[in-house]
This record gives structure tokens, sequence and C-alpha cells, in this order.
């Protein structure tokens, strides 16, 4: 962006971008900021101001903010088949290895000086406690639709905001799309003759990491100042607190403590690619890409491509590990993603992003 500036009786004028990139004029004395159009038009109906032009140069590419987006979201869809391709090993094992590894990715760029416990403490918390209980249901209930189930945080996000954040009142259509969530997840379930009471408790641990997500999700706005780094050092403390708690549960007086070579032999080649690729992927790298593509392109175009995420999910979860697809677990997916999509447009019809 360029930008001549001239003098204005009563004050200075500059111009500067936002965060996406978009202009803004800002004149001394006030706070308020305004389209360089709209800048432009009211100086010519004022002719107050004299030579003031805004020239607007490198706008946000967004095509490559929505490829970024695109990314992240493949990334994560890939998750669950990831975690189930290896759910011989401790839930807590995985989850240690692969937060703590995405956390590393980060941890050169936070912000130290700026830290504040509160935040630090209950993102550690939900990181540990959410990444916990979702790879716990994949291994204890049907993957599939424990899969389905935990991908109703979108539908929660929506109906804890207006609870939660200020200016935010419950919609028709938040109640609809909340609906549409749950009859899709029951859908899922519909042809399941008999479920046993360890794939009860997995899909309640699904419901329950969904919630925990959305709870974050929520609380975390009302913390807009800390810096997106400071993800890294939630994934890191919880990837540490996972792999003690793994330790401990695993300590047995009466056999030799394992070190950590033992483990490294313990675990084939194949495992350990698999927690490499959690670390630098769906734990890791897939939080920087989608902080840089809200950041640089039109969050409502991007969370479009977010509507196709539990479908492509359940796709690799039934296809690569060869679990049959059926018509109710079709129309299941279809109407979770169609419920995220009716509470999209209910939060975007409330005001909010």
């Amino acid at each position: 962006m360029r930008a001549r500036r001239g003098r204005r009786r009563g004050g200075r004028c500059s111009a500067k971008t936002d965060a996406f990139g978009c202009c803004g004029v800002h004149h001394g004395g006030g706070r308020g900021s305004m389209s360089p159009e709209a800048a432009i038009e009211l100086q010519r109906g004022s002719g107050e101001g004299q030579d003031i032009v805004i020239e607007c140069s490198g706008a946000p590419k967004k095509g490559a903010a929505m490829a970024f987006s695109a990314c992240a979201l493949l990334i994560w869809s890939t998750l669950a088949v990831s975690v189930v391709s290896i759910s011989e090993l401790s839930p807590l094992l995985t989850t240690g290895v692969g937060l703590a590894g995405g956390g590393l990715v980060g941890l050169p760029w936070v912000a130290w000086g700026k830290l504040k416990l509160r935040p630090v403490l209950v993102g550690t918390l939900a990181m540990l406690g959410y990444h916990a209980l979702y790879f716990l249901s994949l291994k204890t209930a049907d993957p599939v639709a424990a899969n389905l189930l935990h991908y109703l945080w979108p539908i929660f996000i929506i109906l804890l905001s207006p609870l939660m954040l200020r200016g935010q009142r419950l919609m028709r259509k938040h109640l609809w799309a909340g609906a549409l969530g749950f009859i899709g997840a029951a859908a899922c379930l519909g042809p399941v003759t008999s479920i046993s009471s360890s794939a009860w408790i997995g899909f309640g641990l699904a419901l329950l990491s969904a919630a925990i997500w959305a709870y974050y999700s929520v609380w975390s706005r009302r913390y807009p100042e800390v810096p997106t780094a400071t993800v890294s050092l939630y994934c890191l403390l919880a990837g540490m607190a996972s792999l003690v708690t793994f330790v401990v549960i695993q300590f047995d007086p009466s056999k030799p403590s394992l070190g950590m070579a033992d483990l490294v032999q313990l675990l084939s080649l194949e495992q350990w690619m698999t927690l490499a690729y959690l670390a630098l992927g769906p734990l890791g790298g897939a939080f920087y890409l989608w902080d840089h593509a809200m950041k640089k392109g039109n969050p409502h175009e991007i969370a479009v491509l977010a509507y196709a995420v539990p479908v492509a999910s359940t796709l690799f979860v039934s296809l690569f590990l060869g679990r049959g697809l059926n018509a109710a677990t079709i129309a299941g997916a279809v109407l979770v993603t169609l419920a995220v999509a009716v509470g999209n447009r209910a939060r975007q019809g409330n005001g909010t992003n």
C-alpha cells in the first residue's frame, strides 16, 4: 500500500492496513476507521482536505489463503484415520508425543513476556482433555460413529456462543442446527443393533471431547491479545503432562522401569512415522496454516470449506481402514455437515464471524 499524505485542517491523516489487508483512514484526534472509498467520497463532499490520495497495493492473495485453509482442513481430516491406525498404543502416549512435537513447531515464536497464567492453564487443560478423550473414544467405540459424534463441536460452538459471549443471542437457526447435528449423529448409529457398554462409553467420550473443544474455542475469544504462537505452549505442556501420566500409569514396581531407549525399541518404525506425522500435521503444522489463512483470507469463504471435514474424515476412516460405508453413515455425515452450514448462517446473521 502506498499513501501520499496531505495536510488537513484540524488534524493529521494517515492510512494503514488492518489484519485482513484492508485499508483504513485514521484521522488525528479520533479512533474510527473507514474504507479508502468512503474516505475519498468524504473528502470530495466536504472539500476540506487537500491532496489526500489513498492507493492500495499488495492486496491479500485470497487464493493463497484459501489454499492454506484447504491444506489445514485436509490435514485435520486425516487425524482420525491416523490415530485409529495406531490404536494399539495408549491414547496418553499418542497424545503426549503428538502434542509435544506439535508444540515444538511454534515454540520459537512464543512471546514469553506477554504470557498470563490463566490462559496458559485453561489452554493446556483443554488441549490435553480434548485430544486424550477423542483418541480414547476412537479406541473404545466404532471409529466411524465416534468420529461423527466428535464432529458435533462446531454445533456446540454455535450453541455456547450466546451463553458465553456478550452481544450474542440464541436464534431459531441455532436450534435447527443443533437438532440436525444430533439427528445426523443418531443416524450413524442406526445400523448398530447391539452396542457394548464400552462402546457407549466411547460415544460419551467423543461427545465430551467435542464439548471441551467448543468451550475452549469460545472461551479463547475473550483473550484476543494472546498471540497465536502461544498455542504451541499449550500443546507442549499438554503433551508433557500426557507423557508423565502415561509413565505413572504404566509404572509397575515389580517390573524394571522402561527408559526412553526401551520405548523407542518397543514401537515399530511405522508407528513412529505415524506419530511424527501427527506432530507435524494435525497436532502441529495445521494450527499455523489455519491461523495464517484466517488472518489473510475471507473467514466466511474459508468456513465453507470446513463443512466437508466431517464427511472427508469419515471417508478416510471407512476406506483406508476397511470400514464399509453404508447408507446410514453417509446420511449421518451429510446431516452433520448440513447442521454446521445452517449454524454458520445463523452465526453470520447474528453479526459474528
